[in-house]
């Protein structure tokens, strides 16, 4: 099951690194709609899951009479919302940044809680992130005036990164005890849930929405945001935080930036950076550090 998860991990990764392209391909629309349209999308992807496996749906009803799953539903909900506003209020590349900083917010947990990292973990993810700014670094700014927006954005990323931290670290503890719900439970919670809240505030906040500049194309973007982007994801990150170890788990960010710059260069004819190759061979590094004492600890 393990492999399996390791699996999930990396197609999690995969797909969000996609999530970029379809933003950038979509008319000018507010975070709200476009995270409540793409979670909607997936859920209705899910549904005939839903109907048509048995365990799908007793995974579901499972989620419904577990208060722990709704909690899990809205971290990602808000993982979704935040990090969709982040990317559309500050620079790209600093957001990205900062969305690959869920290791260390998985360690910063794990020593609240008393169990000090070791110290081929912290290098690991030190190395990780290090090689993430040197892909990252020619393509951010820093110019002395940093505009409120920006600022607004960079925060937003910093508290989607911990969401995301925080929904592994949980879900590994809750299965080590023998009380995590079930990954499509919590996935069709998070589709439901987050989009009928969304969609709620929607009606309740009189903003502008924007969905009057959807047409066709805009349309299949929508779909292959809510399939591709999202419902995927979703599951393999549920996957992913229920069997695997959190910092493990919360590596899953660090590829992104590095998928998003291959799909950037391939869809829309983005130049990759100099840095990208020894980067990327540092976040290499720095991930099968992290794995390789995961392993050992499994061994002992």
């Amino acid at each position: 099951m393990k492999s399996n998860a390791l699996l999930a991990a990396g197609l999690t990764s995969l797909m969000w690194g996609l999530t970029g392209i379809f933003v950038r391909l979509l008319p000018p629309l507010s975070a709200l709609p476009v995270t409540a349209g793409r979670l909607l999308v997936a859920l209705v992807v899910v549904l005939p899951v839903l109907g048509l496996l048995r365990s799908s749906r007793r995974s579901f009803k499972s989620a419904l009479g577990c208060p722990v799953a709704y909690v899990l539903a809205l971290l990602l909900t808000g993982y979704y919302l935040l990090a969709t506003a982040a990317f559309q209020m500050a620079p790209v590349a600093e957001v990205a940044l900062l969305l690959s900083s869920p290791p260390f917010f998985v360690l910063i947990f794990r020593r609240v809680r008393g169990a000090i990292p070791d110290r081929a973990e912290i290098a690991g993810a030190v190395l990780a992130v290090a090689g993430i700014t040197l892909i990252l670094g020619s393509k951010m700014s820093f110019t002395g005036e940093l505009p409120v927006h920006h600022l607004t954005g960079k925060l937003l990323a910093i508290c989607a990164a911990g969401l995301a931290a925080f929904y592994a670290y949980m879900y590994r503890i809750l299965a080590e005890r023998g009380s995590a719900p079930e990954t499509m439970g919590v996935a069709f919670l998070t589709f439901g849930l987050g989009g009928f809240i969304l969609v709620l505030i929607l009606g309740l906040v009189p903003t502008p929405s924007g969905w009057g500049a959807l047409n066709g194309d805009a349309l299949l973007v929508f779909l292959g945001l809510g399939v591709l982007s999202t419902a995927i994801p979703t599951i393999g990150f549920a996957v992913a935080s229920r069997h695997l170890p959190a910092i493990v788990t919360a590596m899953i960010s660090l590829f992104i930036p590095l998928f998003a710059g291959i799909f950037a260069f391939l869809v829309l004819g983005e130049r990759l950076t100099p840095m990208f190759i020894p980067g990327g061979m540092l976040v290499l590094g720095g991930v099968a550090m992290i794995l390789r004492q995961d392993r050992d600890k499994a061994n002992d």
